[in-house]
């Protein structure tokens, strides 16, 4: 369940558990503030059906920030990113593994025929990487447009926290 937008200068009030410690990407379950857990099911009771909603109200909630990643760069000296890695988009377009898998197979393309200790084929592995960065970058703009679709983007959805 998506708990809606949360502007990021209320990330920390969101991400500070019963501890009053404050977590940094994650707020594991048992660290939910109590009027953090009534805003969660006062979401689930207005947007599920009754027993999804009973459900939200009996698990111990966790918390985790979904943020737009794009990548930037996938290739430096000797190492490359590939998958989640070189850049993450929103779960809404469900291509982690095809994501993945298209990074990994047109690395293999770039290195067909190469073994050190000739020197890397630069040029195929520029390549690579404008063409993965296009891809990617596309895939983030979609997640972005379908998130605005389905009222979780930043400028339609509701606001979990108003800003203070």
């Amino acid at each position: 369940m998506s708990t809606g937008n949360v502007p990021e200068p209320n990330l920390p009030k969101l991400l500070t558990g019963r501890s009053g410690k404050r977590f940094a990407n994650f707020l594991p379950p048992g660290e939910l503030l109590s009027e953090t857990a009534e805003q969660v099911a006062h979401q689930a009771d207005a947007s599920l059906p009754p027993d999804l909603a009973e459900l939200v109200r009996l698990s111990d909630v966790f918390m985790q920030p979904v943020l737009d990643l794009p990548p930037r760069r996938m290739m430096a000296d000797h190492a490359a990113l590939i998958g989640d890695a070189a850049g993450t988009v929103r779960p809404h377009t469900a291509s982690g593994t095809s994501k993945a898998f298209g990074d990994a197979a047109g690395l293999a393309t770039a290195l067909r025929g190469w073994a050190p200790p000739h020197p890397l084929p630069a040029t195929e592995l520029e390549n690579w990487e404008v063409h993965r960065l296009d891809r990617l970058l596309t895939l983030s703009e979609i997640g972005f447009e379908l998130a605005e679709r389905s009222t979780l983007g930043a400028r339609v959805g509701s606001q979990f926290f108003t800003s203070d």
